[in-house]
C-alpha cells in the first residue's frame, strides 16, 4: 500500500501542477474568476490523472485502462472531487483565506477523498 500511495501522490502532484498552471493561466490571462477557473482546470487534469493512475498506480489491482465500468467509476469520483474542490475553495475564500491557501486546502481534501475512492472503488478488481 505504501508504494501505491507514493505512486498516487506522484501522479497527483503532476495532475495538480497541471491544474494550477491552467488555473493561473485562466485567472491571469483570461480574466476568469478563481472558482470557475480552478473547476475547469480540475476537469482537464482529470484525464491525465486517470490514464496515469490506471497504468501506473493501480495497474495490478484494476482492469485494463479501456474498462468502461472503471472509467465510469472514475468519472463519478472526478465529479465528486470537482464538487468538493469548488465547495472547499468557496468556503475557504468565504472565511477570508488567501486564494493560494484556499486552493491548497481544497487540494488536500480532494487528495484524501480521491485516494480512498480510487483504492477501494474505482480501481478495485471486480
Amino acid at each position: 500500500m505504501f508504494r501505491q500511495l507514493l505512486s498516487f501522490l506522484s501522479v497527483g502532484a503532476l495532475a495538480t501542477a497541471l491544474q494550477y498552471v491552467l488555473t493561473l493561466a485562466m485567472v491571469l490571462a483570461g480574466g476568469i474568476a478563481l472558482v470557475p477557473a480552478s473547476t475547469a482546470a480540475f476537469l482537464i487534469s482529470a484525464a491525465f490523472n486517470y490514464w496515469a493512475n490506471a497504468r501506473l498506480t493501480f495497474a495490478r489491482q484494476g482492469g485494463p485502462v479501456g474498462d468502461r465500468s472503471q472509467q465510469l467509476r472514475f468519472l463519478v469520483m472526478v465529479a465528486l472531487g470537482c464538487a468538493l474542490n469548488a465547495v472547499l475553495l468557496q468556503l475557504a475564500l468565504g472565511v477570508g483565506l488567501h486564494g493560494v491557501a484556499s486552493q491548497l486546502l481544497a487540494t488536500a481534501g480532494v487528495l484524501a477523498s480521491n485516494f480512498a475512492l480510487s483504492r477501494l472503488w474505482v480501481f478495485r478488481r471486480r
